[in-house]
C-alpha cells in the first residue's frame, strides 16, 4: 500500500494547486513528516492493541496533513450540464446540502484516540464499547471522524459522528476508500451526508455529488479574461463572486437594466438565495434594479416572498428578505430615498414599546455609509450601545458629528466612543486635520474623568492609547 499513499498525497498537493490557481479562496494545505516506528508502538501500547494496518502505514508516510478551503463568499452551487455547461437550476431537495458546505480534509496522529460517547444515552454503541470507534480526525464542527473497530473485515469502517443527532454516519467501507472518495470531491465536506449515502457509504453517483463535480470542473475552468458576453460574465460572477475589483470593472461595459435582467432570470429560477442574487445584482447593477427594489416595499410583498401556498415549495426567512431589502435599497436607490424607505419601516415594524435596538437599526442601514443615519439616529439611541457603535462606524461621521456627539449625553459619548475603537479597528478614520484629533482628545481625556464604571474608564482608554499610537506613526 506503498504506493497507494505516494499517490494519494501527490494527488492532494494537485488538487490544492489546481484550487488555488483557479480562484478558490482561502486555502490552506499543510503535512508533517510521518512518525517513527518507535512512536507507532508507543501509540499502540497507549490503546493496547495494534492500530489498523492502513492507519499504521498512513501516519508513518505523513503523520498529520490538513486541506482546508472555503467557496468564494458570495457564489452560488447550482447545476452545470455536463454536454452544455449551460447553468441550471433545480428544487430538488437533495441538492440543498451544497448550501452549506466547506472543504476540509485530513489526519492527525495525534488525534488517535477512542472516541468515548457525548450524551447520555447508555445504549449508543459507543457508550456499550468505549473501545469500538477510533478517532482520526475531527471536522470543523469538532465531530471525530473515526474508525468502526467492530468491522467484521481486515479494514475498519469509516464514519462520522454527529453530537447535534449523536448518530454515527457510515462514510467508507475503509480508509483508502474514504481517502479516494473526498478526493474525488476535492476535499468537500457536507454537514449532512445523510442524503447522498447507502450501505456502503458516500455514494460519488449521487445527484448532489455528481453536480458538486461538475460545477467544481467549471469553476477551475471558467476564466474571466474569456468571458465576452455578458452571460459569459454573469457565469463567471455566480460562481466566483462580485468582491474582485476586475470582475466589477467587466461588467462596466454593460447597461445596467441589461445587468439587473439577467440576474432576473436567475431569481427566479432560484428565489431561496435571493440574498446572495442581491449582492450580485447591488454590486454589478446598481439602478439598473431601482425599479424592481422599489416595487419590494410594494405592501404584501414581505409576505409574497416569505410564504407559499404550496407545502414545500420555495420561499425566504422573514428576517433574509428584510434585511435583503434593506440592502438593494442602499445599493440601487438614490440616498435620501432609500432611507426613507428603511428608516420608515425601522420605526413601523421593528420598534418595540417605541425603542429601536441597535443592533437591529445596524443590520438595516449599514449599507448606506451616510451620515445622515447619524442624524436620524440621535434621539433613538439607547442601551446596548454595541450595536448603535457598529452603525455610527459604518456611516462615516463628519468631524462636526464626532465633536458634537463626544460633547453630548454620557450614552451618547459612549457610542462614539466605541464606533472610534472600531473604526480604528477597521481601518475606517477618516482623515482629520491634527487639531481636530487634539479636539477628540481633549474630550475623551474629559469623558475619562466623568465615567464611574472601570468598563468605561478602560474602553475610553484603550482607544485614546490606539489614537495615540496613529498620531505617532
Amino acid at each position: 500500500m506503498t504506493a497507494y499513499f505516494e499517490q494519494t498525497l501527490e494527488r492532494l498537493g494537485h488538487i490544492a494547486d489546481r484550487l488555488r490557481q483557479n480562484g478558490m479562496p482561502d486555502v490552506e494545505y499543510e503535512l508533517t513528516e510521518g512518525i517513527s516506528t518507535g512512536e507507532v508502538t508507543a501509540l499502540e501500547e497507549r490503546l493496547q492493541r495494534p492500530l489498523p494496518a492502513s492507519l499504521s502505514e498512513l501516519i508513518q508516510r505523513c503523520g498529520s496533513l490538513y486541506l482546508l478551503w472555503s467557496l468564494p463568499q458570495h457564489c452560488i452551487v447550482a447545476d452545470v450540464s455536463g454536454r452544455t455547461g449551460e447553468y441550471g437550476f433545480t428544487s430538488d431537495d437533495g441538492l440543498n446540502i451544497l448550501d452549506d458546505i466547506t472543504g476540509e480534509f485530513g489526519w492527525n496522529h495525534e488525534y488517535i484516540s477512542y472516541f468515548t460517547s457525548y450524551g447520555e444515552n447508555t445504549d449508543s454503541p459507543a457508550a456499550m464499547d468505549e473501545h469500538r470507534y477510533l478517532i482520526f480526525n475531527y471536522n470543523g464542527a469538532g465531530d471525530p471522524v473515526l474508525l468502526d473497530l467492530a468491522t467484521p473485515t481486515t479494514e475498519p469502517a469509516v464514519f462520522c459522528y454527529d453530537h447535534e443527532q449523536d448518530r454515527f454516519t457510515l462514510l467508507a467501507d475503509n480508509l483508502p476508500a474514504y481517502i479516494d472518495t473526498i478526493l474525488t470531491l476535492h476535499g468537500l465536506w457536507v454537514w449532512d451526508w445523510t442524503t447522498v449515502i447507502d450501505e456502503h457509504g458516500i455514494q460519488l453517483k449521487s445527484l448532489p455529488l455528481q453536480m458538486w463535480v461538475r460545477w467544481l470542473d467549471a469553476f477551475c475552468n471558467v476564466r474571466l479574461e474569456a468571458a465576452h458576453s455578458l452571460e459569459d460574465l454573469i457565469k463567471y460572477a455566480t460562481m466566483h463572486g462580485v468582491d474582485n475589483p476586475a470582475v466589477l470593472q467587466a461588467f462596466q461595459p454593460y447597461d445596467p437594466k441589461d445587468i439587473f435582467l439577467a440576474w432576473e432570470q436567475r431569481i427566479q429560477h432560484n428565489p431561496t438565495q435571493l440574498a446572495t442574487w442581491a449582492v450580485f445584482i447591488g454590486e454589478t447593477a446598481g439602478d439598473g434594479a431601482a425599479d424592481w427594489v422599489r416595487s419590494l416595499w410594494q405592501p404584501g410583498n414581505v409576505q409574497a416572498w416569505t410564504s407559499s401556498s404550496v407545502p414545500n415549495s420555495d420561499s425566504v426567512a422573514v428576517g433574509t428578505f428584510v434585511s435583503t431589502r434593506a440592502y438593494l435599497t442602499a445599493r440601487c436607490l438614490p440616498g435620501h430615498e432609500g432611507l426613507a424607505y428603511v428608516c420608515n419601516y425601522l420605526l413601523q415594524h421593528s420598534a418595540v414599546d417605541g425603542k429601536l435596538e441597535g443592533y437591529t437599526a445596524n443590520g438595516q442601514l449599514q449599507h448606506f455609509h451616510s451620515p445622515q443615519v447619524i442624524d436620524w439616529m440621535r434621539d433613538k439611541v439607547n442601551h446596548p450601545v454595541e450595536g448603535w457603535a457598529a452603525l455610527f462606524a459604518h456611516s462615516r461621521p463628519t468631524t462636526k458629528q464626532l465633536l458634537e456627539w463626544l460633547s453630548d449625553s454620557e450614552l451618547h459619548q459612549k457610542i462614539t466612543t466605541e464606533a472610534l475603537n472600531i473604526m480604528i479597528q477597521r481601518d475606517l478614520l477618516p482623515t482629520l486635520e491634527a487639531d481636530t484629533w487634539a479636539n477628540i482628545s481633549d474630550l475623551l481625556h474629559a469623558s475619562l474623568q466623568l465615567v464611574m464604571l472601570k468598563k468605561d474608564k478602560r474602553r475610553i482608554e484603550a482607544v485614546l492609547e490606539q489614537l495615540s499610537d496613529l498620531e505617532q506613526c
